[in-house]
């Protein structure tokens, strides 16, 4: 078996009999690595800061913190914006909401919690930023979260069936 690397730094298996055998090792030699990885907790918190890249002092993703916050805060309807995040991000589990730490889909807008933008959406620092603009806006989003805001028809529906 030779190998050979080009220009682009592109690897080549010149014995085709054992391309599949160093392929499939290699493989698994990864798989094994990562599940070991994974096994340690600390790795575990590791593997998820930088998933979603979330700074020490923010909230955990989770509702019991989130609900808590949104009290805190001077929130009105606490369990709207949960069924809100849960049905624009999966809560958290979106690209939008891991990219630019907005679970509930709000548009690129002005305000001091904005960050940015990503795409179309409002992009925030934290978990926390984007829940103080969602308080900012919340009276105003509920007031004309049927048409307005949401272009689904159905959007209140949907919200209405989180559980």
């Amino acid at each position: 078996m030779k190998i050979k690397v080009d220009q682009d730094m592109n690897v080549h298996i010149v014995n085709e009999k054992w391309r599949y055998v160093t392929i499939i090792t290699a493989f698994a030699s990864l798989i094994a690595s990562i599940i070991y990885l994974a096994q340690q907790e600390e790795n575990i918190k590791i593997i998820y800061k930088h998933w979603v890249s979330v700074p020490e002092d923010d909230l955990p993703i989770n509702e019991e913190a989130w609900v808590k916050y949104l009290l805190q805060q001077g929130a009105v309807l606490p369990n709207i914006c949960i069924a809100q995040a849960k049905v624009e991000s999966g809560f958290c589990k979106s690209h939008v909401a891991r990219k630019a730490h907005n679970p509930f889909g709000i548009t690129y807008h002005k305000c001091k919690y904005v960050e940015g933008k990503h795409g179309v959406y409002a992009k925030y620092k934290t978990w926390k930023d984007a829940i103080n603009c969602y308080i900012h806006i919340q009276d105003n989003y509920l007031r004309n979260i049927d048409g307005r805001y949401a272009t689904d028809p159905n959007y209140v529906k949907a919200i209405k069936s989180v559980k």
